[in-house]
């Protein structure tokens, strides 16, 4: 039976649907989720956030520096609504500029028995929903990674002082299953275009390989949150896949996982005022915005947090677990683009009709995705062409589960099978089956907790034509492996190990004669991997003298084949530029200040007909901003022209149509392809919104 209803937004014509946060905490998705979100609100998008859990703690909501706490009596039901209250003032704080607004608060029926709570603001512009899951310190076994596990049956739950949620209900379980149902419910009410969630493989801090026992660097409610949505998303979207037959208005969606603490582990990557709008909101949540609350007990929010939010060091990034790429818009042998994207777990594509057309065709399933039910396609697609113009696409497959048995990634290819027929499938690009590459760890049990550490794939083409990828594996250097046959159809070799330590962000480029050089930041700066001849072994450079950026870097041949590397200056969001002395010369660690206007994310780019360079990136309010750099030498260039855009889900893509134009591709608030045409040839121009295409 449906205890939920569909959503439909109030206020306009045209219904929009909203971005949902799955979270285990209060204050997860204004640690973890912002600027995203906060970009979102502010583009009019509605948004829901559901929390798991009631994060009571020790029940005293008092500052650490308060000299009460010693002698103060725990309060849970006080504790936890001084916690929602402290969110509901922070959403209107995103919302309306002020902390006090009017919440319409309610109950809400979800299974099992079990009443949540629902908050709703400005009509469902704004919409928290609290399922009250305990997580008393008192009570060390009751977790919700242990209802995950089946350690435990159920997790009863909280009603907070004055709740709307009736007395009788206090104390009332849920069971894994109905934490997996609730979720479900959710999703089929609010049918939302984007869904955030919290890391499911966090990095390890220990690891003792005798015992095999392994510690995180992430709160187990952040984990366990992770896993039961995307459960929950696997199997609403195993009920909605024929959307397209059932309901074309309904799409499903763009789904995106953030780090939790591991951030404190990397540095900063967000600019000095996109971390200081995050931190206004936690202050605002921890009642530490100046505001008179003595008078209203629980009104001024989460005190134990108060203004230590800076100094726990992992609020000033904001990461995503599946790194984006940029390389998801591609060139056909026919001169039509196509988009890559995964929508309900699966890869998709968009196609335009014909070359240089404004028209496009999509989303149609990417080739035929293999594996059981349970298994879904993570976000990151990789694309590269071969020689022979060929399109190759790397994702990775992942399965959640209860037991170690059930964890599992796999690395997964899918080649264009060539010309540009139909290739049998509905998908007119000659796509057929993605094959499992499989991981460097197998899928016996013993290998759960490694797999799980894996990065995601980088593709490159090799001089001879092969298929190569990298990723980081779980002792933090880089796993590779290649095709064996020189037309990129054959198997694939063994593993290799190309060793590294605690590395993250791998970037791959080809060279004019055939070699590939890998960068990936550890702690002390960039590492380099690089053949000396075309299919040669890799080498290692630890002597780059390069700075470590704030996330993965954009690599480009220059005209006298030395490399041009683009990176984000940590704490600032500024672009730099590096060069390389020469083809296969040392660099140069000066850099050059592209742009010290701040902003977040990998840079897309394409070269253009006359040789220069298009760089493409993420601003800090969320739009896009482009920029003309020269390939021959010359100095970078610190024009960028802003190109709106803005709010969208993951990393920009950008390539050359056939006209001879740039094409910029995003993935917008909609999970729908946006798309804007750009004439290169003269002066680039700021657009008219309306130039942005919507397919």
């Amino acid at each position: 039976m449906r205890l939920l209803k569909r959503f439909v937004q109030k206020g306009g014509t045209v219904n929009q649907a909203p971005h949902m946060q799955i979270c285990a905490h209060t204050d997860d998705d204004l640690y973890f989720m912002t600027p995203d979100l906060a970009q979102a609100v502010r583009a009019g998008v509605p948004v829901v956030s559901v929390y798991l859990t009631t994060g009571e703690a020790d029940g005293i909501n008092l500052s650490f520096s308060d000299p009460a706490r010693e002698t103060a009596e725990p309060d849970y039901p006080g504790y936890t609504a001084a916690r929602q209250h402290g969110i509901r003032a922070a959403y209107a704080a995103m919302c309306t500029g002020s902390r006090r607004a009017d919440w319409k608060r309610g109950t809400l029926r979800v299974r099992e028995g079990v009443t949540a709570e629902i908050n709703t603001l400005d009509d469902g512009r704004v919409t928290l929903i609290f399922l009250n899951l305990r997580t008393c310190v008192a009570m060390p076994d009751d977790k919700i990674l242990h209802l995950w596990n089946r350690r435990i049956e159920e997790l009863g739950t909280l009603r907070p002082t004055g709740s709307p949620i009736p007395a009788r209900s206090d104390g009332k379980a849920l069971t894994r299953e109905g934490v997996v149902g609730t979720l479900i419910d959710l999703l089929e009410k609010y049918a939302p275009a984007v869904v955030r969630v919290m890391n499911p493989d966090p990095e390890r801090t220990r690891y003792d390989a005798a015992s095999g026992s392994i510690s995180y660097c992430d709160n187990t409610d952040h984990t366990a949150a992770a896993f039961f949505a995307l459960a929950a998303l696997r199997e609403y979207e195993r009920t909605h896949e024929q959307y397209e037959q059932t309901d074309p208005a309904r799409r499903l969606p763009a789904v995106e996982s953030y780090q939790g603490y591991c951030n404190k582990l990397r540095p900063d990557n967000l600019s000095a005022q996109a971390a200081a709008e995050k931190f206004h909101y936690l202050a605002v949540y921890g009642g530490e915005d100046g505001h008179e609350c003595q008078k209203a007990p629980g009104e001024c929010g989460d005190r134990p947090l108060g203004n230590r939010a800076y100094n726990r060091y992992y609020g000033q990034s904001t990461t995503y677990r599946w790194q984006p790429s940029t390389s998801w818009l591609q060139p056909l042998a026919d001169g039509r683009l196509t988009a890559f994207a995964v929508l309900g777990g699966r890869p998709m594509a968009w196609t335009q009709e014909q070359p240089g057309s404004e028209t496009w065709s999509g989303p149609r399933p990417l080739g035929q995705w293999s594996g059981d039910e349970d298994s879904r396609c993570l976000p990151r697609l990789d694309a590269v062409r071969d020689q022979a113009g060929r399109i190759h696409v790397l994702a990775m497959r992942s399965r959640v589960g209860s037991g170690p048995e059930e964890q599992q990634r796999d690395i997964m290819h899918l080649a264009q099978e060539g010309g540009d027929g139909d290739s049998g499938n509905g998908n007119r690009n000659g796509f057929g089956q993605w094959a499992d590459v499989g991981n460097p760890y197998g899928t016996a049990p013993g290998g759960a907790a490694k797999r799980r550490g894996l990065g995601m794939p980088v593709a490159a083409v090799t001089g001879s034509g092969r298929i190569t990828f990298m990723l980081r594996n779980f002792g933090g250097g880089l796993s590779a492996r290649t095709t064996t046959a020189d037309d990129a159809d054959g198997g694939w070799g063994p593993w290799e190990d190309l060793h590294g330590g605690l590395l993250e962000g791998a970037a791959a480029v080809t060279l004019r004669r055939g070699t590939v050089e890998v960068y990936a930041t550890n702690n002390n700066g960039m590492m380099r991997w690089y053949q000396s001849t075309p299919d040669g072994a890799f080498e290692r450079d630890y002597g780059t003298l390069l700075a470590r950026p704030s996330g993965p870097v954009t690599l480009v041949e220059q005209a006298d084949g030395g490399l041009l590397m683009f990176s984000r200056q940590p704490g600032t969001g500024w672009i730099l530029a590096n060069r390389q002395r020469g083809a296969d010369g040392t660099w140069n660690p000066q850099p050059e200040i592209v742009d010290s206007n701040p902003g977040y994310g990998p840079l897309a780019h394409a070269v253009l007909p006359g040789g220069d360079l298009a760089l493409v990136q993420r601003t800090d309010n969320g739009d896009l901003a482009i920029s003309r750099q020269p390939l021959d030498g010359r100095p970078t260039s610190s024009e960028w022209t802003p190109l709106g855009g803005g709010p969208f889900a993951h990393a920009p893509s950008v390539a050359v149509d056939a006209e001879g134009r740039l094409v910029i591709a995003t993935l917008g608030a909609g999970a729908r392809l946006h798309t804007l045409t750009l004439d290169v040839s003269a002066e680039i121009t700021a657009p008219e919104p309306d130039d942005w295409r919507v397919h």
